[in-house]
């Protein structure tokens, strides 16, 4: 029987995959739920488990942190990323980062399923268009890529918080950061974008797609 860990801050979120996948998986399959990384991190060090289903936004850590965590302390341990987000926005991000694959919600159980199962036979999923981007990310050089892929993570995060509408207090305060290590993050995204102020940051990720 497979163990699979579902990671995501929205319960109703998680119910609804474990009905759907307790009617499409072959196996049968024990399912727990994580709301947060940090409860995630203990259950998995708590447990041993096949498969590990994570959202990329949580709301004490960024799911592509948690997601290199777990893949630095047990590569052998699948990460299935599923995400609101387009693929073209966090594919390849993810990938790198160790996922074996990434569905974005609103896709059908079925692409699901057949995610799922590839996966636990120890294989990465790519799509075909999960390819193209892969292909793209590798052929293009650095200055034909797009500018946002110098970010680290935390400040692809911070960009999309500010373009939500949070004020760097707010930001600090969800993020548990100081004001000032916030700015600092806003200083080097205005130096790796080549922007001047928010504004030119929130226009940016408009432009470019990019969200929380």
């Amino acid at each position: 029987m497979k163990k699979i860990l579902i990671v995501d801050d929205h319960a109703i979120v998680r119910q609804g995959l474990i009905r759907v996948l307790q009617d499409v998986l072959e196996q049968p399959s024990l399912f727990d739920e994580a709301a947060e990384a940090q409860q995630a991190i203990r259950m998995i060090n708590a447990k041993e488990y096949d498969l590990v289903l994570l959202d990329i936004s949580l709301p004490d850590q960024n799911g592509l942190a948690l997601l290199k965590l777990l893949h630095q302390q047990n590569p052998k341990l699948p990460v299935i990323i599923l995400s609101s987000h387009p693929e073209e926005q966090y594919f390849v991000r993810t990938l790198r980062a160790g996922a074996s694959g990434y569905v974005n919600k609103g896709s059908g159980a079925a692409l699901l399923k057949k995610v799922i199962n590839k996966v636990l036979a120890g294989k990465k999923f790519v799509s075909q268009t999960q390819a193209e981007l892969l292909t793209q990310a590798v052929c293009h050089n650095s200055e034909d890529m797009a500018s946002h892929e110098s970010l680290s993570d935390r400040e692809v995060q911070l960009a999309c918080m500010m373009t939500a509408g949070g004020g760097l207090s707010e930001i600090a305060r969800k993020l548990n950061l100081s004001v000032k290590t916030v700015s600092t993050y806003r200083a080097r995204i205005l130096v790796k974008l080549n922007l001047r102020t928010t504004a030119d940051i929130i226009s940016y990720c408009i432009h470019n797609n990019l969200s929380v």
